[in-house]
C-alpha cells in the first residue's frame, strides 16, 4: 500500500488549497458569467414588455393605451370622443377633443363652458337623480406634463362608492378633456391605464386644423 508520510503531506497541503482556492475563484467566476448573460438576455424582453401599449393615433391626437382595454370611437363631425373600457364591467375612461382652433383665453373659456361644463353639468344631473348624498369638489391632475383643472363626483350606486373624475386643458390649440369614471374597485384597477393614457397624451398643432373647417360642433353621446 502506497503511503504519505507527514512530511510530504506538509509539503502537498498548500498546493492542494491553492488548486481548491482557484477551483473556487473559477466557480464564482462562472456564476457571475452566467447571471450577466441572463441579465442582458432579459433586458429586451422587459423593455418588449414595457412597449406592448397600443398606439392610438388620429387627426392629430395619439396617446397609449394597455391592449387589455377596449376603444371605441364615437367622434364624429366636430370632434373625437374616444371611449376605453377593460373587460365589460371596468371603469370607462374618455378622451374627448374638438377640432376648433383655441388662439386666445376668451377661446379657451368658450370651449370650456360649451363642451367640459356642459358635460359635467349632465354628469352632475344624471348622477343626483341616483344619489342625492352626491357630493362635488374640485380637482387638479397632471395630463401630458401639464395640470388639468376639473371635478371629482362621487356617489354611491348600488350600494358601491365611486367616482367621476372630469378634467381639461389646452393641448396643441385644442380642448381636451378626460375622464374616469367608475366604482372604487373599477378605478383601482384601471389605475395603470389612467396613468399611461394621461402621461402619452398628445395633440400636434394644426394636425387637424382641416377638420375644424366649416364643422359643426362636437356633440358628446
Amino acid at each position: 500500500m502506497y503511503r504519505v508520510d507527514e512530511g510530504d503531506a506538509m509539503r502537498h497541503a498548500p498546493a492542494t488549497v491553492l488548486i481548491r482556492q482557484e477551483q473556487t475563484m473559477n466557480t464564482a467566476r462562472n456564476i457571475t458569467q452566467a447571471l450577466l448573460i441572463t441579465l442582458l438576455l432579459c433586458l429586451p424582453i422587459c423593455a418588449q414588455v414595457q412597449s406592448k401599449d397600443t398606439r392610438f393615433s388620429k387627426n392629430g391626437l395619439s396617446f397609449d393605451y394597455p391592449p387589455e382595454l377596449k376603444l371605441e370611437d364615437m367622434s364624429n363631425e366636430g370632434g373625437q370622443h374616444l371611449v376605453l373600457v377593460q373587460g365589460t364591467g371596468g371603469a370607462q375612461i374618455m378622451v374627448i377633443s374638438r377640432y376648433d382652433k383655441i388662439n386666445s383665453a376668451e377661446d379657451l373659456a368658450k370651449a370650456r363652458r360649451e363642451v367640459a361644463d356642459t358635460f359635467t353639468e349632465t354628469m352632475w344631473t344624471e348622477l343626483k337623480k341616483m344619489d342625492p348624498k352626491l357630493t362635488r369638489t374640485p380637482a387638479q391632475i397632471e395630463v401630458a406634463g401639464a395640470q388639468a383643472t376639473g371635478v371629482r363626483l362621487r356617489a354611491v350606486l348600488n350600494e358601491e362608492p365611486g367616482v367621476a373624475e372630469i378634467y381639461s386643458l389646452l393641448l396643441g390649440k385644442r380642448l381636451v378633456i378626460v375622464t374616469l369614471i367608475g366604482s372604487d374597485k373599477e378605478i383601482a384597477t384601471a389605475v395603470n391605464a389612467w396613468s399611461t393614457i394621461r402621461r402619452s397624451l398628445k395633440v400636434e398643432e394644426g394636425a387637424a386644423a382641416a377638420q375644424a373647417t366649416a364643422r359643426p360642433a362636437l356633440v358628446l353621446r
